[in-house]
This record gives C-alpha cells, structure tokens and sequence, in this order.
C-alpha cells in the first residue's frame, strides 16, 4: 500500500504473516474466500466457518494469522482497499500525463469514476457496514480525505477553491452511488459513462468552462 495511505489496521488487528510459501497459499485462500462471501452475501455472512470452508482450511490456519472474526474483517478490509489504492493511483497517475487544463479535468474525473466502477461491489458493502460501524467510517474518512487531496492536487488551481470542490463533488457523489446504486435520485438507470458524463460537465462548470461540455 502507497505511503501516502494511513494503514487501515490497528495494533490489536495485525496480521501475522505467513513464514512459508504452504501457509502463505493458505492465507490467501482465506482472504479470497473471506472477500467472495463479504461481496456476494454481506458482513453478517463472513463467518470462521464459512470463511474456512470455502478456503478448505482449518480454523488454525486462520487464527494463526489473525484474532477472531474481527481481525478476518479488518485484513480483508485492509487487501480491499489496497487493491482500490493500486488501481487509483494508477489512473491518476495516467491522467496526471495531461496537460493540466480542460483534458486533465476530463482525466482525473474519468480516473476517480472508473476506480469506483471497478471496485463498485466492494465499495458498495464496505461504505454500507461504515454507516453502522464508528471504527470503519473513521478509517474510510481518513482514507477518504487522503483521496480527496490527492485529486486536489492534480487539478487546476484556479478559479481559487475549484479543484478541492471538484475532488469532493465526484468522490461523494461516486460514495453515494455505490451506496445506493444506479437509481440514485433518478428515475431510470444512469449507466457509469452517463454519470462520468455528468460528473465531467458539472466539475467543468466549476472551473468555467461549462461550455466545452463533458
């Protein structure tokens, strides 16, 4: 994970990593059967027992690397988000290579709702356990802010103020459709190169140049 990301897991849920290639095949069984079940069926399905027979694992296997449910969650949770940080600072990087005007706003939008796309499954259970979650919505404001700032960086500085409104427009508003869904304050589905569409002409508007469109 990018330095620039504060690690998503406490002291008390660190892993133990793996000291040979046999268990480190084993973890990562586990992580992958832990994120199918987290994905395709929610948190209140992500149990040792499933978790480990979908992995055809022991528990063993699994308590040796973490403590308990909890710290399966949070090492999930923590390859998750790396997973979305790799793919992001990826895009970002491609759309810094812009020229920083209308095109780079055209790219950094695009890399933000691409990112989103891509994880949306993952995103959509992870942002939805954080409404009920303390510990979860602190860490995904952290990281959400360390996000935001980053796009800020990239975009024009002027009109003063336009590129952290532009980074928080699009971030929230991808938050909320993956919270939600594609019927999110519409009556019909909006496709994600129609909502990238949208963002784009709302985030050139703010810089002034609406009429070049998205």
């Amino acid at each position: 994970m990018s330095d620039r990301y504060p690690s998503s897991l406490s002291p008390r849920h660190r892993i133990r990593p793996p000291l040979q290639q046999r268990s480190q095949a084993a973890w990562n069984r586990i992580l992958d059967a832990g994120m199918h079940i987290l994905i395709e069926h929610g948190r209140d399905a992500l149990t040792i027992q499933a978790t480990c027979q979908r992995a055809k694992v022991s528990p063993t296997a699994l308590y040796a690397r973490v403590d308990g449910l909890s710290g399966l969650f949070w090492a999930i949770y923590d390859r998750g988000i790396g997973q979305v940080i790799t793919t992001y600072e990826r895009q970002l990087e491609a759309a810094a290579q812009t020229e920083e005007s209308v095109e780079r706003v055209r790219a950094v939008v695009r890399a933000m709702c691409e990112n989103f796309h891509r994880h949306e499954r993952f995103m959509h259970q992870i942002i939805n356990i954080s409404v009920a979650d303390e510990a979860l919505r602190e860490r995904g404001s952290r990281e959400s802010l360390v996000y935001v700032e980053r796009v800020t960086a990239l975009l024009p500085q002027q009109p003063a103020g336009a590129a952290a409104d532009v980074a928080r427009m699009v971030h929230q508003e991808c938050v909320f459709r993956a919270m939600y869904g594609d019927q999110w304050l519409s009556r019909r589905p909006e496709s994600w190169p129609a909502f990238t569409r949208r963002l784009t002409t709302m985030a050139l508007g703010r810089f002034g140049w609406l009429h070049l469109g998205g």
